[in-house]
């Protein structure tokens, strides 16, 4: 039987290429990637990497900058990707709750699930108030374990799995500025304690720090977390009291509506 280009070992071939380019853009920096940067993170030899990239241009999936000649995710990926997020269960069902919780606590509230050894945040829900804390956006994604909402999660996950997850990621942390593994290690420890996520010690700078909660199944496995950061002395321990508590309420309420509005399997 002959094969159809769908099927066919070079067609394959070429998917998983593009998907890997793909997923190495997506990864790196929001200024984009040149292509020694490419080449040396995606293990792809230097001409496909320019064949490939030529066919995802031609799509729009990819752009690049004439000024600096780095590569980019393109707008017409961007389309691809807030359509597949509209249609995201708990992107739909957070809307309402998580835009609430963002004007309570006159902060920005992040969503962020879950993809293999990567977060990425699929909401931002604004607050009312003109400081606004945290440079996150929906669309980023990194390596999972350098965020609150990867510690939320981390604290409901078996200890086994959340050591396989850091030593898979740990050279991708190292990779950011101002990592500080003995800090991360110990935000790790704490949140496993305690049950919810905090940003304090991951990053050297101190400046910044936040709080956040995992949203669970009725097994307690988590599928996503949400979470917000505040200016480092901005709440006091009563403050930071209450904000889990609202966090804490809003992920509940996301919980239930969530897998009663899902069908039964």
């Amino acid at each position: 039987m002959m094969s159809t280009p769908e099927t066919s070992p070079q067609a394959a071939g070429s998917l998983n290429r593009a998907t890997i380019l793909l997923t190495t853009l997506a990864r790196g920096s929001r200024k984009g990637s040149t292509l020694t940067e490419l080449v040396k993170r995606s293990g792809l030899p230097r001409p496909t990497i320019h064949r490939v990239l030529d066919s995802l241009m031609e799509l729009g999936w990819v752009e690049r900058e004439p000024d600096s000649g780095r590569y980019n995710l393109g707008a017409d990926l961007a389309a691809l990707g807030y359509s597949a997020i509209a249609r995201h269960p708990i992107a739909r069902v957070a809307e309402t709750t998580l835009s609430a919780l963002a004007e309570s606590l006159r902060q920005v509230v992040y969503l962020g699930v879950r993809s293999g050894l990567d977060m990425v945040c699929i909401g931002r829900y604004e607050s009312p108030s003109q400081i606004q804390i945290g440079k996150g956006y929906v669309g980023l994604r990194g390596p999972f374990g350098m965020s609150l909402s990867c510690m939320a999660m981390f604290a409901h996950l078996p200890e086994a799995e959340v050591q396989d997850i850091i030593n898979a990621n740990m050279a991708r942390y190292h990779r950011i500025e101002g990592f500080d593994e003995q800090g991360f290690h110990r935000t790790v420890a704490d949140a496993m304690r305690n049950g919810y996520g905090t940003y304090d010690n991951i990053i050297l700078d101190r400046s910044t720090s936040g709080l956040a909660v995992a949203i669970l199944d009725p097994s307690g496995h988590p599928v996503a977390a949400i979470g917000t950061t505040y200016i480092t002395g901005w709440l006091d321990d009563a403050g930071k009291q209450r904000c889990l508590e609202q966090l804490q309420l809003a992920a509940s309420k996301l919980a239930q509506r969530l897998f009663m509005e899902l069908p039964a399997s």
